[in-house]
């Protein structure tokens, strides 16, 4: 008799536990992948500026612009997302890179 009452409340209660953990669980991994998906425009301002002395030690000079780094280098731009700011003073100089995420 006394098996059957905590039976009766046990059941119900890990229930309620498993069901806590899998929401949990799916919260934290829906967190997880909102925030690694999406490129931060510093990490983007980064790759573009890889590429550009990728380019400079294989020939010679900084590329001319960035669908330049596109086409050669396998850069991808997303133009939708990210508003590119890329000047040029020499083609022996460094870029100046910016990159900044457009409004909604």
């Amino acid at each position: 008799m006394y098996k059957n009452n905590i039976y009766k409340w046990v059941q119900p209660f890990l229930l309620i536990i498993i069901i806590i953990i899998a929401v949990v669980s799916v919260i934290a991994m829906n967190e997880f992948w909102k925030n690694s998906n999406d490129a931060h425009p510093g990490r983007i301002k980064q790759a573009i500026e890889r590429a550009c002395i990728q380019c400079y030690a294989l020939e010679g000079s900084y590329p001319p612009d960035l669908q330049y780094l596109s086409e050669h280098y396998g850069i991808i731009l997303n133009e939708d997302k990210y508003f590119y700011y890329y000047e040029i003073f020499a083609s022996n100089v460094m870029p100046y890179v910016e990159v900044y995420e457009r409004g909604s």
